[in-house]
């Protein structure tokens, strides 16, 4: 029998857990050609805090640990950059390095960055990041897709690929949240 006390605690937990990170949807799919991931979720952190991380390029690398190099190549306007990326990509055995150049179009309610295909290894891609403010939270949803600019063995590269584009974008947005709480405001 659970006394009051322990009752209060149970609820205590329960509440603080409820204002932590929140993944409320997460679904990737091979389609199209194209690896794609949907993903909503709500970090426990204001919008303009996690703009500021999303925008700091170069801290990329701490954010994800795929990403191994990330600089702005250059600034085409206050608000779209091209943005220069290595990533260490794994399916299973199979490992490489790829290079990516993006076009980054900024904006107070997130960012879209679209693939530069004849300066990457990547045949096409675009991600959607939009921020909903949620008060002192923040609604992430996110969409990606991405066609490799090389081969991926379909029977065991795709559900790693799949897999890995899921749990390592999902790690990203609880790198993200942590460093928008590390910062001062």
């Amino acid at each position: 029998m659970k006394t009051p006390l322990s009752g209060l605690l149970i609820g205590a937990l329960l509440c603080s857990n409820a204002q932590a990170f929140e993944i409320e949807h997460a679904e990737s799919k091979y389609q199209d050609k194209q690896y794609r991931l949907a993903l909503t979720l709500v970090l426990d952190v204001p919008a303009d805090r996690v703009r500021a991380v999303l925008r700091d390029y170069r801290n990329y690398p701490r954010l994800d640990a795929r990403i191994l190099e990330a600089s702005v190549l250059k600034r085409e306007t206050p608000d779209r950059l091209l943005l220069y990326t290595k990533l260490h990509a794994c399916f299973g055995f199979f490992c490489r390095n790829v290079k990516r150049v993006e076009r980054v179009q900024e904006g107070d309610a997130g960012l879209q960055a679209v693939v530069l295909p004849d300066q990457s290894e990547v045949s096409s891609g675009e991600t959607q990041t939009q921020l909903l403010s949620l008060g002192a939270r923040t609604r992430v949803t996110y969409a990606t897709g991405i066609a490799p600019g090389f081969w991926i063995p379909a029977i065991v590269g795709r559900p790693l690929m799949l897999r890995t584009l899921r749990e390592a974008s999902i790690e990203l947005f609880r790198n993200v949240e942590r460093q928008a709480k590390s910062e001062k405001p």
